[in-house]
């Protein structure tokens, strides 16, 4: 805290009431100036930490790859391309505190320290921000006619929350199926809304398929004959940017904008070191 001026030592007797006045205002800003720099870090790690900041890292190459991957299209697809960037970050974020608002009172047992069972946000705060969420992306989608994505992935989203991903089967599916929307949302921001070719159709296949794969083996990883362990998880989700950077650079018909592909592994250090200071759970 920052130590109040010299001239905020108490006044003599004879002061009048206006520099007394003014002595008390200055003693209690420099007493609680820090305070609301406090609450406000407090609040915007909470918030980060409820949006698992890493995992946002992931999510530009899932658009970048499926834009990439189409056809060649002229300028105005690089305008409709930064619409879809924040469409698809505004999708998965509402996701994730979907997640952790159903599964609060899980949390309130076994994981106290999340942001919303300790009460560093507010669920009514959550809900809101979720929706607001979910409208701006769909609306960011109508821009370039991808309501025939984005409609079925709000679905997947919330599908997935309300307890489909406690299913064996269900859950991983229906996550590979929001990281294909994902990347076909870039697909359509290519090409206007029309229908995907067959190489970003391959690409979301791929994509999806191997989330799914990762996302089933994460929900066996704590069990004594776990395929793999978390440690391992966490080197499989470490390959979902390279595999990003390697689905853009096979869109050789999108040479060189293909090799900005390459430029997403500049992320991975940054991913790494963010993963360490916002761990999943």
């Amino acid at each position: 805290m920052t130590p109040p001026p010299t001239n905020a030592n108490p006044p003599p007797p004879g002061e009048s009431l206006w520099a007394r006045a003014r002595q008390r205002v200055i003693v209690f800003y420099y007493s609680y100036e820090d305070l609301f720099p406090r609450f406000a870090r407090r609040v915007a790690l909470a918030w980060l930490q409820l949006l698992r900041l890493p995992n946002l890292l992931t999510l530009p190459g899932d658009v970048l790859a499926g834009f990439l991957l189409s056809s060649a299209a002229g300028p105005q697809a690089w305008l409709r391309l930064l619409l879809a960037l924040p469409a698809s970050l505004l999708f998965y974020a509402a996701g994730l505190i979907l997640n952790d608002l159903f599964d609060y009172a899980e949390d309130l047992r076994e994981r106290p320290t999340r942001p919303l069972p300790a009460r560093l946000i507010s669920r009514e705060a959550a809900t809101a921000c979720a929706l607001i969420f979910l409208w701006v992306a769909v609306f960011f989608a109508a821009f370039f006619n991808a309501l025939r994505i984005a409609v079925p992935l709000v679905l997947a989203i919330v599908l997935y929350n309300i307890g489909l991903k406690r299913h064996r089967y269900a859950g991983p599916l229906l996550m590979g199926a929001c990281r294909a929307g994902n990347l076909l949302l870039g697909a359509a921001a290519a090409t206007n809304g029309a229908s995907p070719t067959w190489a970003p159709v391959t690409g979301a296949l791929l994509l999806g398929s191997y989330i799914a794969l990762v996302t089933w083996f994460a929900r066996e990883e704590m069990e004594p004959n776990a395929l793999l362990r978390p440690h391992q998880i966490g080197h499989l989700l470490g390959l979902l940017i390279p595999i990003q950077a390697t689905l853009c650079a096979v869109a050789i018909h999108r040479f060189p904008a293909n090799f900005l592909g390459f430029a997403l592994l500049a992320l991975l250090p940054l991913h790494h070191r963010l993963s360490l200071r916002f761990p999943p759970s």
